[in-house]
């Protein structure tokens, strides 16, 4: 992944931003595709360099991670799952947020917080913290000064006790332009969505963050030298398929100069650890849309869906054909990282001169995901 430059100005807080350019800090790998046995541990390193004329102070963390529909990489806290409201909220909204929690542990615990998108608008989510079935109906009543409010509650337990149904009820004090909101839990739970009251939800069942054990996790580092950072992967017994994470490396904050204001500039990477247990790999992959989204030029949107366990990385083709069953034009689809149970809308233009004339054609769409069989999909259409 790219390098993420992260600044702080002095008086509004962090913008992420990424970027290109001369980097104080460097790591010497981004990525590890690990293929441990379940039941196996194995330990690894990279190394951290210090190209700055002075020392930094480095914190190195464990975070969950997953791709968009479009492929960006997009960051969750470790065990977290993630609501997001793109759209304006008025004074006096209430809403509800219903999800399921599989109990894995007797003693797991829940902290969550939001952000309005508001300066006022942040908090703590309210409410019990311990997710257990002694703990159903207890009721925290909302501060009522607050932007925004948004209070936890354990409405139901199944009758096995092995999952709970909890409520968020989120109230608006205030007009906010948007709204996010993150459970974090402690350790790895199987969360479901019941209802996210419109939202967009996010959550990484396949995480390896909890297996992950990083040392050191604070040091500084002198200019000009470099640190060996490790990791231990312990894989669990009777997993299968693939699960993913990400370790971050910070660096010291940096003053400069941008666009005029004093900001403090802080380093950070990312390293993917990817883990796929050997021997327990399924490969599954469908088309589920295509359809023509321009004429000139001629553009395709495809639809692929990862049905299976292991991340794929797909490469196709959409073969033009004519009335007459001839092939007119064909394009490639270039290869695409795609996650398990992940979905990748992706836009394929024909540029091909000249443009095809006016007439109905079949667009054949085929992809190759590495498993038994092609992918195939098809969509009809006219040019006029």
């Amino acid at each position: 992944m790219r390098r993420l430059l992260v600044v702080m100005t002095m008086s509004i807080g962090f913008l992420f931003l990424a970027g290109e350019g001369s980097y104080a800090l460097q790591i010497s790998q981004i990525e590890f595709d690990l293929h441990q046995a379940a039941g196996s541990t194995a330990t690894y390193s990279f190394k951290v360099i210090n190209n700055e004329s002075q020392a930094q102070e480095i914190t190195v963390y464990l975070s969950d991670w997953t791709r968009t529909s479009n492929g960006e990489n997009d960051f969750i806290p470790l065990n977290g799952a993630r609501w997001l409201f793109l759209r304006s909220f008025s004074a006096g909204e209430e809403m509800e947020i219903l999800y399921q929690v599989l109990l894995s542990t007797t003693d797991l615990t829940v902290a969550g917080s939001y952000i309005s998108g508001s300066r006022a608008g942040q908090g703590t989510v309210e409410g019990v913290s311990l997710l257990s079935a002694e703990n159903v109906g207890m009721v925290t009543q909302a501060q009522a000064d607050d932007t925004v409010s948004v209070t936890r509650e354990i409405v139901s337990v199944r009758p096995a006790g092995d999952s709970l149904t909890v409520r968020l009820y989120v109230r608006i004090f205030q007009d906010i332009p948007g709204l996010r909101i993150d459970e974090v839990f402690s350790s790895h739970a199987q969360i479901e969505s019941i209802d996210s009251a419109g939202g967009g939800f996010d959550i990484v069942n396949r995480s390896n963050g909890d297996w992950i054990t990083v040392t050191p996790q604070r040091f500084q580092i002198e200019a000009g030298q470099t640190q060996d950072v490790t990791f231990r992967l312990d894989v669990p017994v009777g997993v299968e398929g693939a699960y993913w994470g990400m370790i971050f490396v910070e660096g010291s904050p940096r003053p400069q100069e941008q666009a005029g204001a004093a900001v403090l500039a802080i380093e950070r990477f990312g390293v993917k650890v990817y883990e796929t247990v050997p021997g327990t790999e399924d490969l599954v992959g469908r088309i589920t849309q295509v359809r023509k989204t321009a004429d000139n030029p001629l553009t395709f949107e495809i639809r692929f869906e990862n049905m299976g366990n292991v991340q794929l990385r797909p490469t196709g083709r959409i073969d033009i054909i004519s009335q007459n069953g001839e092939t007119v034009r064909n394009t490639r689809i270039e290869e695409f990282p795609l996650l398990p149970g992940k979905v990748r809308i992706l836009s394929v233009t024909d540029t091909t001169e000249p443009p095809l004339t006016a007439g109905i054609y079949r667009a054949l769409v085929t992809i190759d995901y590495g498993g038994d069989n092609l992918a195939g999909g098809t969509r009809d259409f006219r040019l006029r």
